[in-house]
């Protein structure tokens, strides 16, 4: 963790000191509310993660055998952005056999040493009628804005790990703030980081995995989503042998429209890319990356992998996602049957976006990436047809 640690303070330091150049990163223009963001929220966001820091080598001395919890047959929910990834997660951690990280957990609490603090504050809290808890909960309503509408934000929803990544400086959302950064491109694009930081990235994951472990009991089932980890397939595959993988596919015009649509508060936030002609780009070129990635990994490990197609998710959840997971052979029974065949189509989603309000490369995703998609949703076919004969 030490190499880590080193990386991610030189990462943050080389951010920082690279931003402050003016008219050095046309993405990220030295505005004024550019200097308010680097000046006041970075600086807090860099001292949360010392936070952290501090509390992993706490770990390692209060609570060192979190290193023996086995991270067994763990479910990786994870494809394509605005895929269906979020109903996907939140249906299956509802069944008690999943435990899955939460949102305070991700973002406030990586570590053991943490949980148990902030466990032991709420109870607190929860005894003079839970103040602490509606004041947090009224900053996240605040904090969250329009993106609320999008992807609903709330401290014990179930919410992608990824997050936890901050501390290590490998949270691919840091891309929107920093979009300059190799480093931040290569999170979401794995397989083109050199071997060495990549491994170092995925044992500090299996880290995170094994801390939530420890706390929730080892004997349940790890359930992760991670809608940018759409390239860390082989990764941890390679460091969970027995991992199943949850695939979700969207028509990818469609699927770069709502990404874009989504990350446009995050865009206001950060003060980068102001005409979002560079995010286009940028999401375009890793959305074909991740689509191959994808289209491969299923051809080459089928037994691992369920595919859910987002416009048959929207159709048919229950059964959809049903045939996702017998396709990776993850028990579907009880009360999770139950749940699954009770399911009904959702009303249409609130989330108003066009292609047309953005200025996407139409031939390169007609050309580098609609042929991936097509390519997963026919060997998904052959797969079935393979296991029903």
């Amino acid at each position: 963790m030490w190499r880590i640690f080193c990386r991610s303070l030189g990462l943050h330091l080389t951010w920082f000191v690279q931003s402050l150049i003016p008219g050095r990163h046309k993405g990220a223009p030295l505005g004024l509310r550019r200097l308010v963001f680097l000046l006041l929220l970075f600086p807090l966001l860099v001292a949360v993660q010392l936070v952290h820091w501090c509390c992993f080598l706490l770990d390692e001395v209060f609570f060192p055998g979190y290193r023996r919890t086995p991270v067994k047959s763990p479910v990786f929910v994870t494809g394509i952005p605005r895929s269906g990834t979020t109903f996907v997660h939140r249906t299956l951690a509802a069944h008690p056999e999943f435990t899955s990280f939460s949102t305070w957990e991700a973002v406030l609490a990586p570590t053991i040493l943490q949980r148990k603090i902030i466990r032991g504050l709420a109870a607190c809290d929860r005894r003079i009628g839970s103040p602490a808890r509606k004041l947090v909960d009224v900053m996240i309503l605040a904090c969250s804005g329009d993106f609320n509408a999008i992807h609903e934000v709330a401290l014990d929803a179930p919410e992608e790990d990824y997050l936890a990544l901050l501390p290590a400086g490998s949270c691919f959302i840091l891309l929107l703030a920093f979009p300059f950064s190799p480093w931040l491109k290569q999170t979401g694009m794995l397989d083109t980081m050199p071997p060495e930081p990549r491994a170092a990235l995925c044992r500090f994951y299996k880290r995170l995995l094994q801390k939530h472990l420890y706390c929730a009991g080892p004997e349940k089932r790890l359930l992760s989503k991670n809608a940018a980890f759409g390239s860390w397939c082989g990764s941890l595959l390679a460091c969970f042998p027995d991992a199943k993988f949850l695939l979700s596919v969207r028509e990818p015009r469609s699927a770069l429209s709502s990404q874009l649509s989504s990350l446009e508060s995050a865009r206001r936030l950060f003060a980068t890319d102001p005409d979002g002609s560079q995010t286009a780009a940028l999401f375009t070129e890793i959305f074909s990356h991740n689509y191959k990635a994808l289209a491969e990994f299923f051809q080459t490990h089928p037994e691992h992998a369920g595919i859910v197609e987002q416009a048959e998710l929207r159709r048919a959840p229950g059964e959809c996602l049903e045939a996702a997971l017998r396709q990776v052979e993850v028990p579907v029974e009880g009360s999770l049957l139950t749940a699954l065949r009770t399911l009904t189509p959702g009303a249409p989603s609130q989330h108003r976006h066009t292609p047309d309000d953005y200025p996407l490369d139409v031939e390169a995703i007609e050309v580098c990436i609609k042929p991936s998609y097509d390519l997963i949703l026919k060997a998904r076919d052959r797969s079935i047809s393979a296991k029903s004969s």
